[in-house]
């Protein structure tokens, strides 16, 4: 009985008064970070000029050996924090890793949608991908800051997050998917509006570019040898993608083909791609930010631990743009955790779940929503579709025998 009311009694000074146990900068933490800075800039410099240093698609196989070198750096990186603080806070560290890589998916979707929106070729996705995985790298300590801050000092900041957390998490299964289309955002609609646009990708993946103009600013452009804007999305987009018109154009043939003509700075489809990108990173930084801080209640956890989830988003995008059909029951997934860490953290001060135990529940659920999504996609689906080819045999055998 008195472990009850003293409980309760945790939990009341909890709720109203903060539990201070937060960690943010710290002088002692001050080598680990100067140690994940170095190891951060060497890897993005290997990734943008070794890995992707050619403008080309990544195959089904590539993508995959580079998602899994991204893996094992992330695993490196965590027995790093093994043997500087334990195997407790290791825990922590591959907890928030695994968050951030679930929650990541419903970004590359978006990523997806955004490409079979625009029409954007295949070999010009690698540099909006990368500036993308800059800017949530960015607001990802911009919010991560916030959210530690928020979590441990302010009253009921544990039971808004966690509440918070159950309703995106829900809303993330009754809510329509086009409902999540950043091109719709009134930030993007604002700058498509007021930015010059030119319709057109350049051929080298610039996102501004020198149009020749004539005397009424309207650029001049050829009437023939505009590269259609050819992507592994064509098929799903359809007629209502070709009525787009976007293709690919060398603008500096271009100019040379119109020497002597008054040019004016345009920016191409590949800028309002990026700021799509952008949009979508703040919009889902929101919800995997509040998971993030809700786990693990250490600034210099949360931060590298989603920053090594993002570093192989680009690899992953390829493999998810590959087999999209694979994933059609992750949001169930990644739903089921959201609710569950909601849950977790409200009864947080009642109800303690080791570290250990958190990474197997999120582990299992990754993989159990991916593999119902393959079990439904090789059986079910493909039964279904055979019994409708069967409908239409036998109505096609009557309507031939009448």
């Amino acid at each position: 009985m008195n472990s009850m009311e003293n409980s309760m009694r945790t939990f009341g000074q909890a709720t109203y008064e903060g539990d201070g146990d937060y960690h943010l900068f710290r002088a002692q933490d001050t080598t680990a970070w100067i140690t994940f800075s170095v190891i951060f800039a060497v890897l993005i410099f290997f990734d943008n000029f070794v890995l992707h240093r050619s403008n080309k698609a990544l195959s089904l196989g590539q993508a995959g050996l580079y998602t899994l070198f991204w893996v094992a750096m992330a695993g490196a990186f965590c027995g790093y924090i093994f043997y500087l603080r334990g195997h407790a806070q290791a825990f922590n560290w591959a907890s928030g890793y695994l968050l951030e890589w679930m929650l990541s998916f419903d970004n590359i979707f978006v990523f997806h949608l955004i490409f079979k929106i625009y029409s954007t070729p295949d070999e010009l996705k690698h540099k909006p991908l990368f500036w993308g995985i800059c800017g949530a790298v960015f607001f990802r300590l911009i919010f991560l800051f916030i959210g530690e801050y928020m979590l441990h000092s302010l009253v009921f900041a544990h039971i808004l997050f966690g509440g918070f957390l159950i309703y995106t998490g829900i809303q993330s299964v009754l809510a329509d998917e086009e409902d999540e289309d950043p091109s719709n955002n009134w930030l993007v609609q604002f700058l498509s509006r007021r930015l010059p646009f030119v319709s057109y990708y350049d051929a080298k993946g610039a996102f501004f570019v020198k149009v020749p103009v004539d005397g009424a600013s309207q650029p001049l452009l050829p009437a023939e040898g505009v590269a259609p804007a050819a992507s592994s999305s064509d098929a799903e987009a359809g007629e209502e993608e070709e009525s787009r018109g976007y293709g690919t154009i060398d603008f500096a043939e271009v100019r040379r083909e119109n020497p002597g003509m008054r040019t004016e700075t345009r920016a191409t489809m590949l800028f309002l791609v990026v700021i799509c990108l952008e949009v979508s990173d703040i919009l889902f930084a929101v919800d995997s930010v509040s998971a993030i801080v809700a786990q693990v209640p250490d600034l210099f956890l949360a931060y590298t631990s989603a920053v090594f989830a993002m570093l192989g988003l680009r690899a992953m995008f390829f493999i998810v743009d590959e087999l999209v059909a694979l994933f059609q029951f992750l949001k169930y997934g990644v739903a089921a955790i959201l609710v569950f860490v909601g849950i977790k953290l409200i009864l947080g001060k009642l109800v303690h779940i080791p570290p250990g135990i958190v990474c197997i529940i999120l582990f299992a659920t990754l993989g159990l929503s991916i593999f119902a999504s393959w079990v439904y996609d090789k059986y079910l689906l493909n039964s279904k579709v055979q019994e409708i080819k069967d409908a239409n045999g036998i109505k096609e055998s009557k309507d031939t025998k009448a």
